[in-house]
């Protein structure tokens, strides 16, 4: 590679190789940081003007800008003036430097490296806020956490019975505190173990669901009305954690669903028998009808004939009804096989049939 360079005699800056080769800084930050550089030390050209004659864009301006503070080569300050307006004091330097040596540099405490530059943006056209500025409050804001217990009343009955396991051992001394009351006193607090080993299986399914013991604490009284409803525990898991995909958080989700989804749970089935279709036990008539009739037959009894065709078989003992299997046309009804019968051998109604 040749190389062919003429110092100039005026009109150049020296600028440090650090820069014009450093590798994190974008070709918009290193013409930002030289041409800031380059000014006589009374211009007060702030960046944004230097960003707007090199042709920079605004996204690209603060890309550069950050990439320069991130580097050390560019602080910044926001103050208020006499008059209560807001500037921005902005501060370049050829040379990298910390938050303190950039402080000492702006007020005058220790020389500025060679090249730097302390420029004041321009206060912008806002109209200032009413009123005389005012120094800030001493002390620090509100904690927003007031320390109160902020989960759903549903599991308050759950709590209280816990709080009475706590009492001291004579204020539960009562004529009736029996052993059976002491066995009562002790299951919510086993319930609660149960549920919150319940919670805890719930990371097997989703390892996002792999909650920590005072959250699994918290939400134990919760999960108790689903342990409570007798349902199996593979269910309970599918229903609480299916469709956790797209949650932004599944904690949360999870603590929503403990306390307003349990009425849409599936109730158990039935632990007795199944109830019998209709259609058991019926049975559908030998005799040609316009559509299969089915009739249910007396307890033991073979009979193939519904009642209708039995019935019409009583009264006329000799012309029983005739089969599926008979040729020809036989009457779906009794009515229309009377006519028939009631009709003559030489009758308009006999040639037809």
């Amino acid at each position: 590679m040749l190389r062919h360079a003429i110092a100039p005699a005026r009109a150049f800056a020296q600028i440090p190789n650090a820069i014009l080769r450093h590798p994190r800084l974008s070709s918009d930050a290193k013409t930002l940081l030289n041409w800031q550089l380059s000014l006589p030390p009374g211009d007060r050209q702030c960046l944004s003007d230097t960003a707007r004659r090199a042709g920079i864009g605004k996204c690209a301006f603060q890309n550069a800008k950050r990439q320069l503070r991130d580097e050390g080569y560019l602080h910044e300050w926001r103050t208020q003036t006499g008059g209560g307006r807001f500037v921005t004091v902005q501060l370049v330097s050829n040379a990298p430097l910390s938050t303190k040596e950039a402080l000492a540099v702006r007020d005058g405490l220790q020389p500025a490296p060679g090249g730097a530059r302390l420029t004041e943006a321009r206060p912008s056209d806002r109209k200032p806020a009413a009123g005389e500025p005012t120094d800030q409050a001493v002390g620090r804001q509100p904690e927003e956490n007031t320390g109160k217990n902020t989960h759903q009343p549903a599991s308050s009955a759950p709590e209280r019975a816990a709080e009475v396991t706590t009492e001291p051992p004579h204020a539960q001394a009562e004529p009736a505190a029996t052993n059976g009351g002491a066995q009562r006193s002790e299951e919510p607090s086993t319930r609660l173990l149960d549920a919150e080993a319940f919670l805890h299986s719930l990371g097997r399914d989703d390892p996002r669901l792999s909650l920590p013991r005072h959250t699994a604490l918290h939400l134990a009284p919760l999960a108790v009305g689903w342990l409570d409803t007798g349902l199996p525990r593979d269910q309970l898991r599918r229903t609480l954690t299916q469709g956790l995909a797209g949650a932004r958080s599944t904690v949360a989700l999870l603590r929503w669903r403990l306390a307003n989804a349990l009425s849409d749970t599936p109730p158990p089935p039935p632990s007795g028998p199944r109830p019998q279709p209709r259609l058991t036990g019926m049975r559908e008539c030998r005799t040609r009808h316009t559509q299969p009739r089915l009739f249910t037959p007396a307890p033991g009894s073979d009979n193939d004939l519904c009642p209708d065709c039995r019935a019409a078989a009583a009264e006329a003992p000799g012309d029983g009804p005739e089969p599926l299997d008979a040729p020809g046309f036989a009457p779906s009804s009794p009515l229309a096989r009377s006519s028939v019968r009631r009709a003559g051998p030489g009758s308009p109604q006999q040639r037809r049939t």
